[in-house]
């Protein structure tokens, strides 16, 4: 005859066990309705919030300011949280109608702890984005942009070379300009009217970061 082996399992052991087991689900689903309560209303708060940082990095921004890269990470986690808040809304009316003996058990129960859970995760990350959203200083003054240009020493000023100075300037200045030559006579003041054009620079951020001055040899005179 085959050896016959008994085992024993104290019938207060399974129903602990299977009772924690259900308390875990079983917390979710029970919970839903206060969670979801809940969430709805640290979402109000946490957009208010937003809204409030906004109004502070628009005001410091329009005086020339930059928003501090942590309040950028912060306002963009604020507006995926809000998405999937968006998103969990849209099945909130089915999944509260599975709920059944009075919202502690559900027709659906792996749909409704799934749901519940993510409920739950989300109330605590909205948790965490409120008690983060809380900055002394949300912008800082912008860095020096200043050109770089090297200051080079200037000729005697030609007569009437003001004139030319400014058209040749505007003409620099212009988006629509790509490239401008200066051309004539040797001692006109082509040279003269460059260096000049080299330290105006120096007064101005219209965009320009870097001016470069190349001096090319062609055998018989500097070509600039």
């Amino acid at each position: 005859m085959g050896g016959c082996i008994s085992i024993q399992v104290s019938c207060d052991q399974v129903l602990n066990r299977a009772g924690s087991c259900l308390w875990r689900k079983g917390n979710h689903i029970g919970n839903l309705e206060k969670n979801l309560v809940a969430l709805e209303k640290s979402m109000e708060v946490l957009k208010a919030r937003r809204d409030d940082v906004l109004t502070r990095v628009q005001r410091e921004e329009a005086k020339g300011q930059q928003r501090l890269n942590e309040v950028q990470v912060w306002l963009t986690s604020v507006h995926t949280i809000e998405n999937h808040f968006d998103d969990l809304n849209i099945t909130r009316t089915m999944e509260l109608q599975r709920l059944c003996l009075c919202g502690v058990c559900s027709k659906n129960l792996k749909s409704s702890f799934h749901y519940g859970r993510r409920v739950s995760q989300m109330l605590k990350e909205v948790e965490n984005l409120k008690s983060n959203g809380v900055f002394e200083a949300v912008a800082l003054e912008k860095p020096d942009m200043r050109c770089v240009v090297e200051e080079r020493p200037l000729q005697p000023v030609i007569f009437g070379q003001e004139t030319m100075l400014e058209m040749a300037w505007n003409r620099v200045m212009d988006n629509e300009t790509a490239i401008m030559g200066l051309y004539g006579m040797g001692g006109v003041g082509k040279t003269t009217l460059l260096t000049h054009i080299n330290n105006k620079f120096r007064e101005t951020v219209d965009g320009v970061q870097v001016v470069i001055w190349v001096v090319v040899s062609t055998g018989r005179e500097d070509s600039r």
